[in-house]
């Protein structure tokens, strides 16, 4: 489900004033310097809006959250901390990449890709040259929602970022923006008009220089619903809905993001919505792939023809909350869709059976596969962000994270008092402000009635 209320990273906090009577305003201040913050949890995981890897390095991951910064884990999963807590001036995080040619250079574009209902936005680019532990800011901060960032797999100077902009205004600061020193100086070579911005960008590790980027119509009128996920249509747009309004189109560079081309024709459908494109390894660029509402379309020929995969399996689109393809570093033929669960192709994109996810809704947001060893996968889920090391057969826990979202906080007048709280598509969660083991644990948590943005 969509995200609409901020995410309380570190989880619920355990200092609760409680309501002030007339008479409190005269305390001292001096009878409060006991109390300390303590995380309560729940520890089960949140939303993860941007996912990536370190090659050479398998058990170094890092995540990015809505509402929560950059976390990192140096043990393929099974602990993770915070490394953007320095930051101060924003918490939301919409794409992430490791420079693959030096594993100390990050890049963190701000601002999450979903605006239905609330919107997370963002200040521009972050660096780090030394693995998060500090960073740097590189502008852009009118760019808003930045939901990709791509490094050169050799040079990590070269960084490019597909820009969304301002949701509320008119804005130029969507489009692709191009840098080759790290950063410091941007160029923007893809730019549509002031209300569309880049809502993806694709490229094969191992040919950089052919790119894929899509485009969508970002800007909401004042009054106008909200998008659907940052889809460019309404919410509540129905699968297939018409594109012409939507400003979403598909774009080809053959210059590592220099110079832009339009792709039309050539059995591509009409583009409406969210989208996500991929280009195969070991296919000279020619491989491509483009998912939406309308479905999942192939290319064998650089783009220049088209035709639709997987048709008559309605499990196999894209669109609105949830959009994304993948293709196996090795072995052009497996591919991965993302949808409220995540389905695997082995011929190509034909037919797909279920890969992870229960039917109801993992809900992935975002996956990042090494492209020089593709048995290491990391989803970034509504339930959090998992690793495997393994092609999938086996996972890593989210239920080790405190970066739940939680849209509302209440108490009880008990002893020891409860709180409660509705969790972002994990129900809703009670606990005692304090455990029987000298300390909350998983195991002080119970589910309650109630359900995401709701009140408890």
């Amino acid at each position: 489900m969509m995200t609409r209320a901020a995410s309380i990273r570190f989880g619920i906090a355990a200092l609760v004033l409680g309501s002030l009577t007339l008479g409190a305003a005269s305390t001292d201040p001096s009878l409060y310097s006991g109390l300390v913050w303590r995380n309560i949890g729940p520890f089960r995981a949140g939303r993860v809006s941007a996912v990536t890897g370190v090659i050479g390095q398998p058990g170094v991951f890092y995540m990015g959250l809505p509402l929560g910064g950059v976390w990192k884990t140096t043990s393929a999963g099974e602990t993770w901390f915070p490394v953007f807590d320095a930051i101060k001036d924003v918490s939301s995080v919409g794409a992430i990449e490791v420079a693959p040619s030096d594993p100390s250079v990050i890049y963190v574009g701000t601002g999450d890709l979903i605006t239905g209902g609330g919107i997370n936005e963002g200040n521009g680019v972050y660096r780090s040259g030394d693995a998060g532990k500090t960073w740097q800011h590189l502008g852009l901060d009118d760019t808003k929602q930045i939901p990709r960032v791509r490094v050169d797999p050799r040079d990590p100077s070269l960084v490019l970022i597909a820009a969304q902009g301002n949701v509320h205004t008119h804005s130029e600061q969507r489009g692709v923006f191009r840098s080759t020193d790290g950063g410091k100086t941007w160029t923007r070579t893809l730019y549509v008009d002031n209300e569309t911005g880049v809502q993806d960008l694709a490229w094969a590790y191992d040919d950089p220089s052919v790119m894929l980027a899509t485009t969508v119509r970002h800007y909401v009128a004042p009054g106008a619903p909200p998008r659907g996920g940052g889809a460019g249509l309404p919410a509540g747009a129905p699968p297939g809905a018409s594109g012409a309004a939507a400003g979403t189109a598909l774009y080809k560079s053959t210059d590592e993001g220099v110079t832009w081309k339009e792709i039309t024709g050539g059995g591509l459908p009409p583009l409406a919505g969210r989208t996500s494109v991929a280009v195969a390894m070991n296919t000279n660029a020619q491989r491509m792939f483009i998912v939406g509402a309308f479905g999942l379309h192939r290319s064998d020929d650089g783009g220049a023809t088209w035709r639709q995969m997987a048709g008559s399996d309605r499990r196999i689109v894209g669109g609105g909350y949830l959009c994304g393809v993948y293709v196996d570093p090795k072995n052009p033929d497996v591919v991965y869709n993302l949808n409220t669960t995540s389905y695997r192709s082995t011929d190509g994109g034909q037919t797909f059976a279920a890969f992870k996810g229960a039917p109801g809704g993992d809900d992935p947001q975002q996956l990042w596969i090494d492209p020089t060893d593709g048995q290491r996968m990391f989803f970034g889920v509504d339930q959090g962000a998992t690793i495997s090391l393994d092609g999938g057969r086996t996972w890593s826990s989210w239920y080790n994270q405190s970066t739940a979202q939680v849209y509302h906080v209440s108490t009880d007048n008990q002893y020891p008092y409860w709180v409660y709280a509705p969790q972002q598509d994990s129900g809703s969660i009670a606990t005692r402000s304090r455990g029987n083991l000298g300390a909350i644990t998983p195991l002080d948590w119970h589910p309650i009635a109630g359900y995401e943005f709701g009140s408890v």
